[in-house]
């Protein structure tokens, strides 16, 4: 086992990779506006569609990211999305410059692919190096990707206004690349193993992950329309000003922070079905008081908190639990198909949420998005219950 210290740095590392790998796809909500007038858009369908390519491709990519990290080592997988998901942003400046959606497609894609390599292969090394806290280290991970993403919504916004929104993308996809260089001297080769890299189908036949994988999904469903629309709800719906739409897209982010660390303890102490149940269900009063509460700030307002804190709060349980229920050998293909279903075919979300906003509204699109929220939630009640003790064993 590696020493504290060690550890501590390549977990507070693992957090700054993971802050980027988010901001990436957290740029384009607030300057969705300004993107559909430089590109001469106008239909919500259209941006929704290319997002929800791009997010399939970053969920399919999953696949490959996991097992990929078995084979040559975790640390060399995330170097290698940490450089090329950064530079794929430079092909934004093109776009801007073409005004072409095509080309505005083709870099979204790009960074897609490249970064869906992270998120399994970041797990992976976690549930293997921090026995005994995987929760409370996937919850501190998550933390420290919460805390950079945070201010990429209004720092994106700044940049996008001030300089032009191809130049937001770049900006982040240069620190990706600085971030790339230092994670590779500081990790070196730690998480190489020498066992035999897990197959997806192998990891398909774990019985017990099937109940978990659908409840995933239904995670997938609402989490990527919430995540794509909610600024532009704001705007169109409640006639908030583009700025405040994002400073509130921010503020689900910050709520998220404290969320990430109290899922992690709550599930080390209590068990991650409880946490998920509890989560689940602050979601579902969430969504259910932006759209019906009367006075509108009053429901924006609570939306933040619950969905910010519920939402972020599930992720180190369902991350944890996931890895107590799969063998060693299997843990990068088994987080490679979580992360598939939850961005890839979750993904599916923005496609049948942009249709429903220009057909009836955003309205309906979230009302939409309520109602895959309640499908987890009831799902999170026959989820299986599994520990892990202080010496990192199941019970």
């Amino acid at each position: 086992m590696q020493q504290q210290p060690k550890r501590n740095t390549h977990l507070i590392l693992l957090g700054g990779a993971h802050s980027l790998n988010h901001s990436l796809f957290a740029i384009a909500p607030p300057l969705l506006t300004m993107i559909m007038a430089d590109l001469n858009l106008t239909s919500k369908f259209v941006i929704g569609s290319v997002t929800t390519i791009a997010s399939l491709i970053y969920g399919i990519g999953s696949l490959v990211g996991g097992p990929l990290g078995d084979k040559i080592g975790e640390a060399k997988t995330i170097t290698i999305s940490l450089i090329f998901s950064g530079l794929s942003t430079f092909i934004m400046l093109a776009a801007g410059a073409a005004e072409s959606i095509y080309i505005y497609a083709l870099a979204l894609i790009l960074m897609a692919v490249w970064a869906s390599l992270y998120h399994p292969t970041a797990n992976s090394l976690i549930s293997k190096a921090f026995k005994g806290r995987v929760a409370e280290s996937m919850g501190l991970h998550g933390v420290g990707g919460t805390l950079g993403v945070v201010l990429t919504p209004t720092a994106a916004w700044f940049l996008g206004a001030t300089f032009g929104w191809p130049w937001a993308f770049c900006v982040f996809g240069s620190l990706c690349i600085m971030l790339a260089l230092f994670f590779l001297k500081s990790l070196g080769k730690s998480g190489n193993t020498n066992e035999k890299g897990g197959t997806i189908l192998g990891a398909l036949k774990i019985r017990e992950l099937w109940l978990l994988l659908v409840f995933n999904i239904a995670i997938g469903l609402f989490m990527k329309g919430v995540e794509l629309f909610f600024p532009t709800y704001l705007n169109e719906n409640r006639h908030i000003d583009p700025m405040w739409a994002s400073v509130a897209y921010t503020m689900i982010l910050a709520a998220g922070v404290p969320g990430q660390w109290i899922g992690g303890k709550a599930a080390d102490k209590i068990g991650s079905r409880k946490v998920l149940i509890a989560t689940s269900a602050g979601v579902c009063i969430s969504l259910v008081s932006l759209l019906f509460v009367p006075i509108y700030i009053v429901g924006i307002i609570a939306f933040i908190l619950l969905y910010g804190l519920s939402f972020y709060a599930h992720q180190p349980a369902l991350n944890s639990l996931t890895g107590l229920l799969s063998p060693q050998n299997q843990r990068g293909a088994v987080y490679g198909i979580f992360f598939f279903t939850s961005f890839g075919i979750g993904s599916l979300s923005q496609f049948l949420a942009g249709y429903a906003a220009d057909t009836y509204g955003l309205d309906a699109a979230f009302s939409l998005l309520a109602v895959f929220a309640l499908i987890a939630l009831l799902l999170s009640f026959k989820l299986p219950e599994k520990k892990e003790s202080k010496e990192g064993t199941n019970s």
